[in-house]
């Protein structure tokens, strides 16, 4: 889904407001500016690349669960392989017929403000993601008919046609207290976020922190082993470099190649992770001057990925020609290769003009990124206009069909299924709708309705061929490697593939 690293933004005076960093973040974490925390209470100083735009998960994108999974769960665990498992709110799952799946829901469970986890939480959760207009997951579940609870720990889901992954998607589905829900609202919610998770809400400074602490009624086995956590961000990686460099954060997150070697040389630990999290760009095939094929793969053939994975990363990101191949070192198996000489024969002497939309500061290096895709594009004779807009206006106008030409920004797919991209960005009733096609239409149904992973793979291939290869609707670029500093003293945090982060036994 979008994202995916997604991370929104809304500008912020951040020279000013981080140099608060002495008074706002040492207050919530017992230390002074500049220095490192001590034995004792520990908060840990979470540094991120920008502002999440809400923490809704109903709504949001997926970037900012690094904030709201603090407080919030999803309905299903996944383990170290982002296979699902038994070790959360819902305990277990069975395909009782082809369209019917029945799940048990943990008894005994409690959100943070007292109402039942039970199971017409879950059913509630579940409706709202397939009927609330907003939802992020709202593609993923149109085919499900009926949600019902007929008793405290079981959830029954009837769907339309035989659906393999329901208990997947239910991975990235995050459970959240009907009555409360209901009575704020979605930005009331986002304002002060209730779930069943190991944290609870503490509060924010509009536009500079958010902060949770240690829920001491956590249910789980895993309970946070710190006092809680304080989010800030900052839009420059220079920034954030500096802030880690300085012990005024305890971790700080999304640095660049260069910043990242910058604070490998001063001693500082540097994690890299190899990330399911896919750069793309997306062709809209509904509007000028992409709803010409000829164009479409012009535009296809002049984009070399490998030039900007060695160019702007120095090889720290992972060149993918491939939409569908979800999981980290998956390949297609046909794809894309780039030739800028046939890309200028196919455009010839029309000089179409093409507007590149991205999320500005958003993804690691994406104005160079950016860039680099419109110098191609002008090379092979396109007239390139750029327009960099934060993420959560360009999800609206994505979501709204608002963006012609080219949009850039990055798929997650927050489970790893390949039908998480195809449901999500392939379908005519997807995220982007950019490729609207019966034959996708009735293929990815088809993958769907397959008896496993296994058996829908073949499918999932056609797939990646007609979107990718043969209507070169889509142009990924690479796979990201996420790099995170932690300060001296600081271990326990876990980062995941699916850009999931376990706070819990962060220590100092």
């Amino acid at each position: 889904m979008l994202m995916s690293s997604l991370r929104s933004r809304r500008p912020l005076a951040l020279v000013a407001s981080l140099a608060l960093a002495g008074a706002g973040l040492a207050a919530c974490g017992d230390s002074k500016p500049g220095t490192a925390q001590s034995a004792g209470p520990f908060t840990v100083r979470a540094l991120l690349a920008a502002q999440p735009a809400t923490l809704d998960p109903i709504v949001g994108a997926r970037s900012a669960q690094i904030v709201w999974a603090t407080m919030l769960e999803p309905l299903i665990n996944t383990d170290a392989g982002l296979k699902a498992v038994d070790t959360g709110l819902i305990t277990s799952w069975t395909r009782t017929d082809a369209t019917t799946w029945t799940f048990k829901v943990r008894p005994d469970i409690s959100f943070s403000n007292g109402e039942k986890a039970d199971a017409a939480a879950v059913a509630n959760t579940l409706t709202l993601t397939r009927d609330t207009a907003a939802s992020q997951l709202k593609s993923y579940f149109t085919n499900v008919a009926d949600i019902a609870a007929p008793d405290a720990t079981t959830v029954v889901v009837k769907t339309k046609t035989s659906q393999y992954n329901l208990a997947d998607l239910l991975t990235t589905v995050y459970l959240v207290p009907p009555k409360y829900y209901q009575e704020k609202g979605s930005a009331g919610f986002a304002a002060a976020p209730i779930g069943t998770g190991p944290y609870v809400w503490a509060g924010s400074n509009a536009g500079r922190d958010m902060s949770v602490k240690k829920n001491p009624d956590y249910w789980g086995p895993k309970k946070a082993i710190n006092d809680g956590i304080t989010f800030t961000w900052a839009n420059e990686a220079a920034q954030r470099l500096a802030l880690i460099q300085s012990k005024s954060v305890d971790v700080s997150f999304d640095l660049p190649p260069a910043q990242a070697t910058t604070a490998k040389k001063a001693g500082i630990t540097v994690t890299s992770t190899e990330t399911a999290i896919k750069i793309i760009a997306f062709l809209d095939s509904t509007k000028p001057p992409f709803d010409d094929p000829k164009l479409r793969e012009a535009a296809a053939l002049a984009i070399d990925r490998d030039a900007i994975v060695k160019g702007i990363f120095d090889g720290q990101a992972v060149a993918d020609a491939g939409l569908l191949n979800v999981s980290p070192g998956q390949k297609p198996a046909q794809s894309v290769t780039a030739d800028p000489a046939k890309a200028k024969e196919l455009v010839g002497a029309a000089a179409p003009a093409v507007q590149i939309h991205y999320p500005a500061a958003q993804y690691t290096n994406i104005e160079e990124v950016s860039q680099a895709v419109g110098g191609a594009l002008e090379k092979a004779g396109f007239k390139v206009t750029y327009v960099p807009i934060d993420y959560g206006t360009l999800v609206k106008r994505v979501v709204g069909r608002q963006v012609p030409g080219i949009s850039i920004f990055a798929g997650v797919p927050n489970v790893a299924v390949p039908d998480f991209f195809a449901s999500g960005f392939m379908k005519t009733k997807s995220i982007t709708g950019n490729c609207p096609d019966p034959k996708i239409d009735d293929l990815a149904q088809k993958a769907l309705e397959q008896t496993d992973a296994a058996a829908a793979a073949p499918m999932y291939e056609e797939l990646n061929t007609i979107g990718v290869v043969e209507k070169h609707c889509y142009v990924p670029l690479y796979r990201q490697v996420f790099n995170y500093a932690t300060a001296g003293g600081v271990k326990g945090l876990v980062f995941g593939p699916l850009n999931t982060v376990d706070f819990t036994q962060t220590t100092h």
